[in-house]
């Protein structure tokens, strides 16, 4: 069955299946009934831990959707309009449980020119601001959360290989959407893991709940079903073909849809099919650009690509949507921080954001452009690291060459020997050097018969072609109206730098060209797509192309120098300077000193021990408007580092003694605590008499 039909008769399906106003029965169940009803499909996807950094639901759950008594051994029940009205029973938890009253089928795409941009979309499924109740402070180019989800991991790869762009295409299909209340029960295993947590912050402890309940809990779902397809696009290759990524986009959303009925997609049908004419291709634009990653999500589906394959049948798209009635899955997030769950004066609470706050900053993603522009310059205004150049015949505005065979050529290194132009004088000798109707000429050297002319000639961009030769025509030119041609000689063009030679009947003619490829191209003439990966020094520290991960920040930093393109500012002398560099490569962190926190600890005299508590806040940097104290750490290469508000007299140890000191004590009593006198890495410093107490959770 042709495709288009394919889907106006599963459209009308929907369109009689769904499009009815589905009435709310609500009513307070018995014990007998609550114990024998089922629960509403999907009554579990509410409460569950989720990781807003991978953009997956964890599978351990922080409320208890489990219990439904909510006194007396009753429940509520609700009138299930899509299994034949029959009642089930709502967790206690759930609030403003609701059967969506339509099913549309509408596809919806969307370009994005880089797998940063992508990644800035990651979090589209999530309805409402997941930033709120969290200190994320946005740096500039700064993406947070969906840094490791399953889309943006594929593009970041994907865009290490080559210059990409992305399209998403969706196809969502909303059945039920339920909240979680306010004060919802929560869940045993939760509530224990919150108890075993110390009082005041230990990284390690609070990381471990972290990253078994994630970053945030569903507050809010809408279940259904979801086709996502992430279609990866070679850009320049598209752009050889003479195709746009917004055309691309375009026509796939047709092949999509599967139906030209309406007066847009008829449209697009038609421009789609004049595309494929010239680019002298029968192939739908499924096949040419396939290297897709398709997700399905809710229902019961066997791994076939519904969203663009043709050979789908109506039966199979209509029994997924049927299964979706029973078997949904989220389509749709509202998400809140795992801290609001605790009261204002739990003393985990704080320790348990903070936690979270650390998890999702080390794994935002900066946006630094890994390498600078072979043509064109960075000023899009969309996208900082995307090179812009002037559009031409020959060079399209995101600087990929808009056909084969385009290269620039130089011509150097020309010189004859045993010319023989006059019988009573040496050769006073030329060259003409000409490719198609560009045409170079040398000046004259007199009387020389092995003459060394000292030009280069730039040819600009050329397309090279069989029709086409780099010609060489070398005279003696007696007078500029009388010149004797001495000989002459034609060559087919080849990329690289080429050296060779013409015999003549009286000398030998020597010269050498370098032809360079566009970006892009590659192979003899020119004519074969050639990718452009990343640096591999680069692309391992690199998340993607032009993004590098805030925990890794410090691997750049060492592994690069650009001293010199940090704009540091001073404060009255005491060293004080923007808390991020201001360079070409973006914003990003300084980190603090080694062992910054192990000032400002509690410490027991008695037993001469660390507390592992703090009564003054290290972690706090900020001195006012985002700026901080910076010191160069020649124990690190010399990188900057930053100080905590609290220190003061930071500095480095210039000596390291490895001289041994000894003592006898005659008595136990007299027995004092020995320290080794010698740190590889040791530092000096003190704490400020106004530093900032902690602020301790009560």
């Amino acid at each position: 069955m042709p495709v288009k039909w394919f889907y106006l008769i599963f459209w009308w399906a929907c369109h009689l299946q769904f499009s009815q106003v589905i009435s709310e029965e609500q009513e307070l169940g018995t014990p007998e009934q609550c114990k024998e009803a089922n629960f509403v499909p999907g009554y579990n996807f509410g409460g569950e831990g989720f990781d807003i950094v991978t953009m997956e639901r964890k599978g351990s759950y922080v409320i208890d959707m489990e219990k439904w008594d909510k006194g007396n051994g009753t429940c509520i029940l609700r009138s299930n309009t899509f299994m034949n009205k029959v009642k089930q029973k709502l967790p206690a938890a759930v609030v403003d449980w609701r059967a969506q009253s339509q099913c549309s089928m509408k596809v919806s795409s969307r370009v994005y020119e880089s797998s940063e941009s992508l990644v800035n979309d990651s979090t589209s499924s999530v309805s409402n601001n997941w930033k709120v109740g969290l200190d994320l402070k946005i740096v500039g180019g700064a993406s947070f959360g969906g840094t490791h989800s399953r889309e943006a991991t594929h593009a970041m790869k994907k865009s290490k290989e080559d210059k990409y762009s992305f399209t998403k295409h969706e196809i969502k299909c909303n059945f039920y959407r339920y909240g979680i209340s306010r004060k919802p029960p929560l869940h045993e295993n939760f509530l224990e893991a919150i108890k075993s947590l110390p009082k005041f912050y230990d990284a390690k402890a609070y990381h471990q709940v972290v990253d078994t309940y994630g970053t945030h809990y569903t507050s809010k779902v809408t279940l259904g079903g979801k086709m996502k397809a992430i279609t990866a696009i070679k850009s320049c290759q598209a752009s050889m073909s003479g195709l746009t990524d917004t055309a691309v986009k375009d026509c796939l959303d047709v092949e999509a849809s599967g139906t030209y009925k309406s007066v847009t997609l008829k449209a697009e049908f038609r421009r789609c099919q004049e595309l494929k004419k010239k680019m002298g291709t029968q192939q739908s634009f499924t096949s040419m650009f396939n290297d897709r990653e398709t997700e399905i999500i809710g229902g019961n589906i066997n791994g076939e690509d519904l969203l663009f394959s043709i050979k789908s049948q109506p039966s199979t798209l209509n029994a997924w949507l049927g299964s979706l009635k029973t078997i949904p899955d989220v389509v749709i997030y509202s998400l809140k921080p795992l801290h609001f769950l605790l009261d204002k004066k739990h003393p985990a609470r704080y320790g348990l954001k903070r936690a979270v706050e650390k998890y999702i900053k080390n794994n935002a993603l900066q946006n630094v452009c890994s390498e600078k522009c072979k043509i064109g310059r960075q000023c899009s205004a969309r996208d900082r690291c995307a090179c812009v150049c002037n559009r031409s015949k020959n060079i399209h505005s995101n600087c990929c060459p808009a056909g084969k065979g385009l290269a620039t050529l130089k011509v150097c290194g020309l010189r004859a020997k045993g010319l023989y132009g006059d019988v009573t004088s040496k050769t006073d000798g030329s060259v003409k050097v000409s490719y198609g109707s560009t045409i170079k000429r040398t000046e004259v050297i007199m009387n020389n018969d092995n003459p060394r002319w000292p030009e280069t000639f730039e040819f600009g961009p050329i397309q090279i072609s069989m029709a086409t030769k780099l010609t060489f025509e070398v005279y003696d030119a007696d007078t500029y109206w009388n010149s004797d041609l001495l000989g002459k000689c034609s060559f087919d063009l080849r990329s690289g730098k080429v050296t060779d030679t013409c015999m003549f009947k009286y000398g030998t003619f020597f010269f050498s060209y370098v032809v360079e490829c566009a970006p892009s191209l590659r192979g003899p003439k020119c004519e074969e797509y050639g990718s452009s990966p990343m640096e591999p020094s680069l692309a391992k520290i690199f998340h993607s192309r032009n993004g590098i991960l805030a925990k890794d920040l410090w691997k750049l930093e060492l592994g690069q120098n650009y001293t010199n393109e940090f704009s540091i500012w001073s404060h009255k002398g005491r060293g004080l300077s923007r808390c991020f560099y201001e360079s070409s490569i973006n914003h990003f962190s300084f980190y603090f000193v080694p062992g910054y926190n192990f000032g400002g600890e509690g410490f027991d005299i008695v037993k001469m021990e660390r507390k592992d508590y703090y009564v003054i806040d290290m972690e706090k940097w900020d001195r006012g408007n985002g700026t901080c104290a910076i010191r160069q750490n020649n124990y690190a290469g010399g990188a900057k580092q930053k100080l905590p508000v609290g220190v003061e007299h930071w500095s480095t140890e210039p000596h390291c003694s490895l001289k041994i000191t000894s003592r006898i004590y005659g008595s136990s009593e007299l027995l004092e605590r020995l320290y080794s006198k010698c740190n590889p890495q040791s530092f000096l410093w003190g704490i400020l008499a106004t530093a900032d107490l902690l602020e301790l959770a009560l």
